[in-house]
């Protein structure tokens, strides 16, 4: 009886291992993190949560995300999602806020609440649109939340398009790579490194 009250007692204890890990920079300035004792000086880390403040290298925030998109009619269309929704954005710099359209709207529920309606400048003049916040849009791996958006119809040809403006881009700053096709984000708050 004793046996197996050790070996439960030695099962429900969690093992604690401690690792040390390394921070290399080459000569052209490239950092790698390893676990394995490196054969050249290396400063050692200790490794707190991945994504806490007080462990700023390993802070998630400071990735550079990368959002491929693809040339419609000189036009850069991304895909993503609003409140778990998928649908495609033109990339609009210069859109002071998304634009959503209407059935997509309605799908992510931001119609379900009394809105207030804004005048916005659209190619056929000024409008009256509804502008609301969206909990969440996700483009590849770029998340922000509470973001604010208006609702109209931006292609009646198209009508799951819509478009990505600046108060989801206003965090990051912003390189569009046209030989990659692909836009480069990198979160303000990161600064230069």
């Amino acid at each position: 009886m004793l046996k197996y009250l050790f070996i439960f007692i030695w099962l429900g204890t969690p093992l604690c291992a401690h690792a040390k890990l390394y921070k290399i920079i080459d000569e052209f300035g490239s950092v790698t993190f390893t676990d394995l004792p490196p054969n050249t000086e290396a400063k050692e880390h200790q490794l707190g949560s991945i994504t806490s403040i007080g462990n700023p290298e390993f802070n998630t925030e400071k990735l550079n995300l990368t959002i491929p998109y693809v040339n419609e009619g000189g036009a850069m269309v991304v895909h993503g999602s609003i409140n778990g929704i998928a649908m495609r954005f033109i990339v609009d710099t210069g859109a002071t806020l998304l634009a959503i359209p209407p059935n997509i709207a309605k799908q992510a529920g931001l119609l379900k609440n009394k809105t207030k309606n804004i005048k916005v400048q659209t190619a056929n003049g000024e409008v009256s649109v509804p502008k609301v916040s969206i909990k969440s849009v996700l483009v590849n791996k770029a998340q922000q939340n509470n973001v604010d958006a208006t609702v109209q119809e931006i292609s009646t040809t198209k009508p799951n398009m819509g478009l990505l403006g600046m108060s989801f881009f206003k965090h990051y700053k912003m390189t569009i790579h046209q030989d990659k096709r692909e836009i480069q984000l990198q979160h303000k708050s990161m600064g230069t490194q």
